[in-house]
């Protein structure tokens, strides 16, 4: 009897173990709930260099991906948005519409690496010289206008250079 009763509780806990269902993800999936919403790809398109610095690029995507309809202080009523993107070396002020697209935008980064293609510009067209500090400013109107400069001052021998370059 001992052995029919450990026989029968064996095969108990071996159907059991053997019984169990692999997870299966559904095959469709409902996205009801999600929203997409385009970015602003003007701004991103008009804007964005990859050429500069890391730091630029990030913030200048941040701005392009920032949603001000989910903003506590969006309520619909205004014609614009004001919004100040900041990190150590940059900040970008950035106007929105009601509808979240980016009207215009004022970016100033301060001491970035420059890229290469104006460090080379720079030393080719003074050579001697090395560069002490530098201002990338970028000023974007909708698809009217977009202005990029870098301004540098340049020092060799205690005197100084200031260089305005617009790219």
């Amino acid at each position: 009897m001992k052995t029919l009763c450990i026989s029968i509780v064996a095969a108990f806990l071996c159907c059991n173990a053997f019984s169990q269902e692999l997870y299966r993800a559904p095959s469709t999936v409902d996205l009801k709930l999600i929203t997409v919403r385009p970015l602003n790809i003007s701004y991103v398109n008009s804007v964005v260099d990859e050429r500069m610095p890391e730091a630029v690029t990030k913030l200048e995507n941040k701005a392009a991906r920032y949603n001000i309809l989910e903003n506590p202080v969006y309520d619909g009523n205004f014609e614009a948005y004001e919004v100040i993107f900041s990190q150590n070396n940059g900040t970008i002020i950035a106007t929105y519409d009601q509808h979240g697209k980016i009207i215009q935008t004022s970016e100033r980064f301060k001491d970035i690496t420059l890229p290469e293609f104006i460090r080379n510009r720079i030393h080719s067209e003074n050579p001697g010289w090395t560069i002490h500090s530098d201002l990338y400013m970028v000023s974007y109107y909708g698809n009217k206008e977009v202005k990029k400069v870098c301004k540098i001052q340049l020092r060799k021998d205690g005197q100084r250079k200031n260089l305005r370059i617009e790219i």
